[in-house]
């Protein structure tokens, strides 16, 4: 086996600073996989990572590698490793938690006061090899192609969101129909919802939404977004709405067309301030949750029941490019011209 491999490093803070380097094959310690990459799907995490954004200021050390939604093959464990097999096909749970805190004792391991994050705390999968630790690889014994299977990470985000609240029978409203919107409007549409409504000013992405099977499209720049919610849903107002955006507005207009007792589950991000009436919020009964990545380990389970049932995820994919193109892949993301694009080291 060779001793080096191409990667993708933030190279330096500050924007840009994206490089294709080489760099030795990262060693694997006694509870550790080393998984040969076979695809790396572009999240706007790595956009944030370009652009130096103060998330990522936060949270990055440079230089380190980029990526962490992908899949791959075990090709070597460490001598404590018994749960997972070399030849085992698998993508990755990307936090990395302490199990020793109250909320890792508590089943709330996804959000652990210490997590580290694969991509971005600490090395990433953008890359020929990656090394993760053994129970962050998930084994797939079944999988439509490795392109999917890269798609995983934002997938079981998406089921998290979703299977937040039952959804069987009822209106859903879907805020931000990107990937992981679109990734769930298929969920709910498996899960049982009666009627999707895509909310989503970008017309290639409203298109989208409509492919993956959101009953109506609804343009909020356009309309008077409660009216037309209402419109579409025959005169009433919509039982849940999932936000995938982080836009603060469109999540502010959302508590105008939601029933009362409805609920409201928000994955997106932002950094800017959430205003609303509390004496509407509490006398209507509203519930506001914060989605924060996936629950450990219960939403792969589900997602892989939700793949055994029939969920197709092919049409997310609608770009693959060699890892050489990178920047490409990046920029396609970053204007929004895919939904997703996909890299192959």
């Amino acid at each position: 086996m060779k001793k080096t491999m191409k990667c993708v490093i933030k190279s330096a803070s500050g924007v840009g600073n994206i490089k294709l380097v080489e760099r030795p094959i990262p060693e694997v310690g006694p509870n550790d996989v080393l998984v040969k990459v076979k695809a790396v799907a572009v999240c706007g995490t790595d956009v944030h990572i370009m652009d130096w954004t103060e998330w990522a200021a936060k949270r990055m050390n440079p230089p380190s590698i980029i990526g962490h939604e992908f899949s791959g093959q075990i090709i070597k464990k460490g001598e404590l490793v018994k749960q997972v097999q070399i030849g085992d096909a698998v993508a990755a749970e990307t936090h990395i938690v302490c199990h020793t805190c109250d909320l890792c004792h508590n089943g709330c391991e996804h959000v652990c006061y210490n997590t580290e994050t694969i991509g971005a705390s600490r090395d990433g999968a953008l890359a020929e090899y990656v090394a993760i630790p053994a129970e962050n690889a998930v084994v797939f014994k079944k999988f439509a192609s490795w392109e999917i299977l890269s798609l995983m990470e934002p997938f079981v985000a998406a089921v998290h969101a979703v299977t937040q609240f039952s959804i069987s029978g009822k209106t859903v409203g879907v805020i931000g129909c990107g990937p992981i919107g679109c990734m769930g409007i298929l969920i709910a549409k498996k899960c049982g919802a009666s009627k999707v409504i895509a909310i989503e000013p970008i017309e290639q992405r409203g298109n989208k939404a409509l492919e993956v099977g959101a009953d109506i499209l609804i343009n909020p720049i356009t309309v008077n977004i409660k009216q037309a919610v209402q419109d579409a849903n025959d005169g009433d107002l919509i039982d849940i709405v999932l936000d995938f955006s982080g836009n603060v507005g469109a999540i502010q207009d959302c508590m105008t067309y939601i029933k009362p007792e409805g609920k409201i589950a928000i994955l997106g991000l932002s950094e800017k301030k959430m205003t609303f009436k509390l004496d509407e919020f509490v006398y209507r009964g509203l519930t506001l949750k914060g989605i924060a990545g996936r629950r450990m380990y219960r939403d792969w389970e589900t997602a892989k029941g939700l793949l055994a049932g029939g969920l197709d995820l092919s049409k997310i994919i609608t770009h693959k490019l060699p890892m050489v193109e990178f920047q490409k892949g990046l920029e396609l993301m970053k204007t929004g011209k895919c939904c997703k694009c996909v890299l192959i080291p």
